[in-house]
């Protein structure tokens, strides 16, 4: 077992146009909240910005070749402009046949506090938001995070991915994979799988019932995207990895992806910004 994937987070189109539209109070207050929103120059339309770093990242993608692509969420800004959408997927149209995209529905793409409606239309344009997939003796899931976030109108679906998570990996782990990996769009946690609820974080309460689920079945990394920055925990053998936005920075990490190894002695990744993307990969 020697492979490696892309992971991707946040292209979020239409995001650089909203920001700028900012007030100088409204983007204060988004820094009290730690979003480091950078005062734009002038008023931007479009979405050129996020095209030009999706296209780049695409484009790498098709040099490196890896196994497969996992985007973790926010997909657009704004699930309601089809103009976003049709750029998103107008470009992904470009990721070479061989090279699979597996979308994780972030809560731009479905709601902070997702409805019925909100994930019916993901699932008609995305397809399935928890499901899981096999590459050479691994095993990967991906949860709807933004459900596991605020389950207030759906309470059905949570208990859904409760029992997805636990019948899942019980089965992973009954067929004999090496390794299993989780993706989601929201951390699990930042600091310590204990610390408090935020806004990037999945709330204690039902973080610790995935995180229960994760260490009963030795699950060895959680990929997610959502604070636009970089970020790495752990909580015992478990590696909790936030990679930084294809689109908008929040923090001081440029737009970029990450390239994930996985081989029989463990799970380890590197972030690259958009402008130091690598020709090739050496496993």
């Amino acid at each position: 077992m020697a492979f490696f994937f892309v992971q991707m987070a946040d292209p979020q189109f239409g995001m650089f146009a909203f920001f700028s539209t900012l007030t100088d109070e409204e983007v204060e207050e988004r820094w009290r909240r730690r979003l480091f929103v950078r005062k734009a120059p002038e008023i931007i339309t479009g979405f050129a910005d996020e095209s030009r770093l999706y296209t780049l990242a695409i484009e790498a993608s098709n040099r490196l070749k890896p196994a497969f692509v996992a985007m973790c969420g926010d997909m657009v800004n704004d699930p309601k402009d089809q103009n976003q959408l049709d750029e998103l997927f107008r470009i992904t149209a470009m990721l070479q046949d061989d090279i699979p995209i597996h979308w994780v529905s972030g809560n731009h793409d479905v709601g902070d506090a997702p409805t019925t409606e909100s994930l019916a239309l993901y699932r008609e344009r995305f397809g399935p938001d928890n499901f899981s997939f096999d590459h050479d003796g691994c095993h990967f899931a991906v949860i709807n995070s933004s459900v596991c976030y605020n389950p207030e109108n759906v309470p059905d679906e949570w208990e859904s991915i409760v029992q997805f998570l636990k019948d899942d990996l019980s089965t992973a782990r009954a067929n004999g994979c090496e390794d299993i990996i989780l993706f989601t769009h929201h951390p699990l946690f930042l600091e310590r799988a204990d610390e408090g609820d935020g806004y990037f974080v999945i709330p204690r309460d039902r973080r610790k019932v995935i995180l229960d689920i994760l260490h009963e079945h030795d699950v060895s990394s959680v990929f997610a995207g959502h604070w636009h920055r970089n970020n790495h925990a752990e909580d015992g053998k478990l590696q909790m990895v936030v990679t930084g936005a294809v689109g908008y920075p929040l923090g001081d990490d440029p737009s970029g992806l990450r390239v994930v190894k996985v081989r029989g002695d463990g799970v380890t990744h590197k972030y690259y910004a958009m402008d130091d993307l690598p020709d090739s990969i050496a496993l």
